[in-house]
């Protein structure tokens, strides 16, 4: 009786060790995933315009900002209320998403394409936003 429990204990602790083995490959995964904006170097602070960018119920403030064509530029967003969808932010040319954790700033690296804009929009594509190159 007492190999029977043996067995069983030990089969347990392997099985709650791989589970939380998996938890934690998964974690690391995910926290790694993240893809990166777009530049391959980070800029230094003065060559870059910067942008800051309030998230609330209703949208985005300022919804477009303008940059400088060909050019990196930093955009910061800080999500000051818990209703509606802007819990994420989504660059949908870019494949890229990030959280907005509730009144904590979020800055975002990128370099402006030569014309055109930077479209992102929240989590579920109903609140919109641009960055205008000029």
């Amino acid at each position: 009786m007492s190999s029977i429990r043996t067995v069983s204990i030990r089969t347990v602790s392997i099985r709650t060790a791989s589970i939380l083995a998996a938890l934690s490959l998964f974690a690391g995964c995910r926290s790694s995933s993240a893809p990166a904006p777009s530049a391959s170097a980070e800029p230094s602070a003065g060559a870059r315009a910067e942008h800051a960018i309030t998230v609330d119920a209703t949208g985005y403030h300022p919804a477009a900002v303008r940059a400088p064509a060909g050019k990196p530029v930093r955009l910061t967003f800080t999500r000051t209320s818990d209703d509606g969808c802007g819990a994420q932010l989504v660059f949908p040319t870019l494949n890229l998403r990030r959280d907005l954790p509730l009144d904590r700033q979020v800055s975002v690296d990128l370099t402006m394409p030569a014309s055109g804009n930077v479209a992102f929009t929240c989590g579920m594509g109903m609140m919109k936003g641009s960055v205008v190159a000029e």
